[in-house]
Parts: C-alpha cells; sequence; structure tokens
C-alpha cells in the first residue's frame, strides 16, 4: 500500500540535495569570479616620475606635429581637391584622435565597456565644452574672427551625435545593432560633408564687427 509519509521523506530528502548542489555550484562560481578579478589586477610598471615626462615629451611632440598638420593643409587641399570643411570634419579626427580610437577598441576587447565609453565620450565632451570656448576666447583676446556661430550642418550633425550618443549609452549596454546604426550615420554624415559646400559658412556671420 501507498505511504504518504515514505514520498513526504523523499521528496525532503531530494529537495534538500538539489539546495546543497545549487549551493556548491554557486560557491564554485563566486570563487572562480574571486580568481578572475584577481588575475585581471595590473600593476604598474613604470613609476611616477617617468611617466610626467614620457607626458611632456610626447605633449611637446605632439604639438609640433599638430603645427606641421596645419600648414600642410592647405596645399593637400588644392592638390586633392578635397574640401578643407570634409577635411576638418572627418579627416583630421581621424588622424588626430588614432590613439584613443585604439584605447577604446582595446579596453572594450577586454570586456571593459565603461573605460571604451568614458574614452569615446569623454574626448567629445572635452571637446565641446573645453577646447571649442578656450579658442573662442584665445581668438577673442587676439583679434581673431572666430566664434561659437556653427554652420546649420554642424549644428545638425553636433544634435544628432549627442541624441544618438544618449540613446546608445543610457541603458550601460551595448550590441551589434547599436554599433551598426552608430557606423551608418557616420558614413552618412561623411558623404554629406563630402557634398556639402566649403564655402557655405564663409559669409558674415564668421566676422567680427569692429
Amino acid at each position: 500500500m501507498f505511504k504518504p509519509s515514505a514520498s513526504a521523506g523523499h521528496s525532503a530528502v531530494a529537495r534538500k540535495r538539489i539546495e546543497k548542489q545549487s549551493a556548491l555550484h554557486a560557491a564554485e562560481d563566486a570563487e572562480a569570479a574571486r580568481g578572475q578579478e584577481e588575475e585581471e589586477e595590473e600593476t604598474p610598471q613604470v613609476n611616477v616620475p617617468v611617466l610626467v615626462c614620457l607626458l611632456i615629451a610626447v605633449t611637446v611632440l605632439v604639438g609640433f606635429v599638430a603645427e606641421w598638420l596645419v600648414s600642410a593643409l592647405g596645399g593637400f587641399t588644392e592638390a586633392s581637391g578635397v574640401s578643407t570643411f570634409w577635411t576638418g570634419l572627418i579627416l583630421l579626427p581621424i588622424v588626430g584622435n588614432a590613439a584613443e580610437h585604439v584605447t577604446a577598441v582595446t579596453v572594450a576587447y577586454k570586456d571593459k565597456l565603461d573605460l571604451a565609453i568614458g574614452v569615446a565620450v569623454g574626448s567629445s565632451i572635452q571637446i565641446a565644452l573645453f577646447v571649442i570656448p578656450l579658442l573662442v576666447i584665445i581668438a577673442w583676446g587676439l583679434d581673431k574672427p572666430l566664434s561659437l556661430l556653427f554652420d546649420p550642418f554642424q549644428s545638425v550633425v553636433l544634435f544628432l551625435s549627442v541624441l544618438l550618443a544618449n540613446y546608445t549609452t543610457q541603458d550601460g549596454r551595448a550590441n551589434f545593432l547599436e554599433g551598426y546604426i552608430l557606423m551608418t550615420v557616420y558614413i552618412m554624415v561623411a558623404v554629406s560633408a563630402w557634398y556639402y559646400p566649403s564655402n557655405a559658412g564663409a559669409s558674415g556671420l564668421y566676422t567680427c564687427n569692429q
């Protein structure tokens, strides 16, 4: 005859066995995660004075290279037929930010998405909120025609970039579709800038009235 007490005893034993196995697997997973974090810890290989000296040397070298690049830009645009607008909007940022691009890709490959987003977005924030206003102030002191009155095309591109950056980073996740959207929009901007007339912004809006 069927005995309910025996069935209840077997189910209790099976339940305890399952709970024990689950706890064991959880402990193993936690230990594996702890070991992975310990392996990912990096130790500095260069001391602080050497890093400061290297930073100063690289900054000076980059300054000389940037001066040479800007001085050669006029001859390049005249010889190649590429507009100055497209060169300043597409070509120069790619060349000038090559180190940041490599850093962002490297840390993203190591599954450090927060650091990759910080490198990519932080550079744009620094240019938009610090470098451009600083250049305007310097130009004002040197009596040069420079203002924050952007061309309509540049304003639309800036607004679209901020909107897409907010859309792709607000949830803290990334997938191939978001990356595909960003690259597609960038290609669209590059193609539009290629056919955009370079002298469209050369009007009285960019001159300083004395």
